[in-house]
């Protein structure tokens, strides 16, 4: 029986008519002839209760080069990003599966009755083209590229797919991003977190219940902290930036999408004293340059929403097809098409896998002396941002939105500090968070109001509709309304928040 571990990344193709165009790249001259193609066909198995798919585990037949191969992956810890998985790999003579074969390997514990709790039944199965090459990169270490085109089949359901597989045989982890950074250059590819197997899971409609528990240890050392969290908080934007890739319509992926990018933002200034000064300058300046792309598509959206709202607490029915709800939705689908081919042609792909290869390579010099913990660093930076709140909270009138919205910055930042380093921080931060959150949804009201108020009068100018006015007015009316009585209410919360803050000081 043969075991490994499988360390991987897979990259899809954006556009799959062009694939072809990767054997003659100049990257890959010196493997130009020793790309081998083959047929695969992949079946995966479960059983009725799904014990394979619930305990974090895959089984499945392969058949490949006329061989068939049985294989067990078990879900491992992700470690800088990539998910580590534990891979049981054994030759059957038939496709179908025998766990007899597996009896004395070290998941013997986990086939004790065979017979009467795993009778298997196929899910689903693969069935692709791959060409397979191993390179070897620059600093030596031998990465396995393959060329995958195919489709996952589950009953009357298909889904087509093109990627490419870059996987460490031997070396240096870091190889794998730099040679999808460089094959990146050249063509057009998304990440892809999701595998084969878990795109296969959705497609035959099942709903996995197991999550790998990430650990987060306080005690660990300063550095290694933030870039465990960074290197998370990067896997989350690149999962919302393919959700909104494959559905622009729904507001949230967007949404979450620019929340995603805060929160690294946020992680990187909480980091400050750890980074390099030209490196944290590169990196704010490279995630603010895609904030300010896609705040018009999201003024617009929040805009809708609000129309929306207005419209179901008055139960105005008839202006669901209004002339404000018509021409705000050709806004948006202006706004959209200028945006969205930024994300579906990949042009942030470079600037993730950028990222990543800073988080894993340079982001910071740890010194094996190292003995500054992240609790006792965490602790000390939200002192000096809760210390720099007072002293921003003194001098804030809060009928100044210029003041107000410094002051809506400041809240996000230490809401998401608090979310993200909560582990390591002995006082209980859950009311904490929960009041920042309370504050940052008013401060974000009124701000929105204020840009509302520009966005309409523009709309106004350009429709020769006298309705739109009628309709404007309604809607900044009732938002103007609602501010007068959030605004009393943000001193009294924030003068709550202000015990807390010096509570946490001390």
């Amino acid at each position: 029986m043969n075991t490994n571990i499988e360390i991987e990344l897979k990259l899809r193709c954006i556009f799959p008519e062009k694939i072809d165009e990767i054997y003659s790249l100049p990257l890959f001259s010196n493997i130009k002839d020793e790309w081998k193609k083959k047929e695969i066909r992949s079946v995966y198995y479960d059983t009725a209760e799904n014990i394979f798919l619930n305990s974090g585990m895959s089984l499945r037949t392969r058949l490949e080069d006329g061989e068939w191969t049985q294989t067990i992956k078990v879900a491992g810890n992700s470690n800088g990003g990539f998910s580590r998985r534990k891979e049981y790999n054994v030759s059957i003579q038939e496709g179908k599966p025998d766990l007899t074969v597996l009896k004395d390997s070290s998941l013997k514990n986990f086939f004790k009755d065979t017979k009467s709790k795993f009778e298997l039944t196929p899910m689903f199965e693969t069935v692709f083209e791959r060409s397979v090459a191993l390179y070897t990169y620059s600093d030596e270490s031998v990465l396995e590229l393959a060329v995958d085109r195919g489709k996952i089949v589950s009953g009357d359901k298909n889904e087509d797919f093109c990627e490419v597989e870059i996987e460490l045989k031997e070396g240096n982890i870091s190889s794998i991003l730099k040679l999808a950074e460089d094959l990146s250059k050249s063509v057009s590819f998304l990440l892809e977190p999701k595998s084969k197997y878990y795109r296969g899971i959705l497609l035959a409609n099942l709903e996995p219940k197991y999550e790998i528990q990430k650990e987060r240890d306080p005690d660990i050392i300063a550095e290694e902290g933030l870039q465990n969290e960074l290197t998370e908080k990067l896997q989350n934007l690149i999962l919302y930036h393919n959700r909104f890739v494959e559905n622009p319509e729904n507001f949230d992926n967007l949404h979450n999408f620019r929340v995603s990018l805060r929160k690294i933002r946020t992680i990187l200034k909480f980091g400050k004293p750890l980074i390099e000064k030209d490196d944290l300058n590169h990196w704010l300046e490279q995630f603010d340059q895609i904030t300010e792309l896609t705040n018009p598509l999201r003024e617009t959206d929040v805009l809708i929403e609000d129309w929306r709202s207005f419209l179901a607490i008055t139960k105005r029915d008839d202006l669901k097809n209004s002339i404000l709800t018509k021409k705000l939705l050709e806004e948006r689908q202006r706004k959209l098409d200028l945006i969205y081919p930024y994300f579906s042609e990949g042009k942030f792909t470079n600037i993730f896998l950028g990222l990543w290869y800073w988080l894993l390579e340079g982001a910071f010099l740890i010194d094996d002396s190292a003995t500054l913990r992240l609790k006792k660093f965490a602790k000390e930076r939200l002192n000096i941002w809760f210390r720099k709140t007072l002293k921003k909270l003194k001098k804030t009138d809060f009928n100044n939105e210029r003041d107000l919205h410094k002051l809506r910055i400041a809240t996000k930042d230490l809401r998401y500090s608090l979310e993200v380093f909560s582990f390591a921080l002995k006082s209980d931060t859950k009311d904490m968070i929960s009041k920042l959150k309370k504050i940052q949804d008013i401060l974000g009201y009124i701000h929105d109001t204020q840009t509302f108020s520009v966005y309409l009068e523009s709309l106004i100018s350009s429709s020769d509709n006298p309705e739109i006015y009628k309709e404007s007015g309604w809607l900044l009316g009732y938002r103007l309304h609602s501010d007068q009585s959030l605004k009393s209410d943000l001193e009294k919360q924030w003068k709550k928040f202000k015990e807390q803050i010096k509570a946490f000081i001390e």
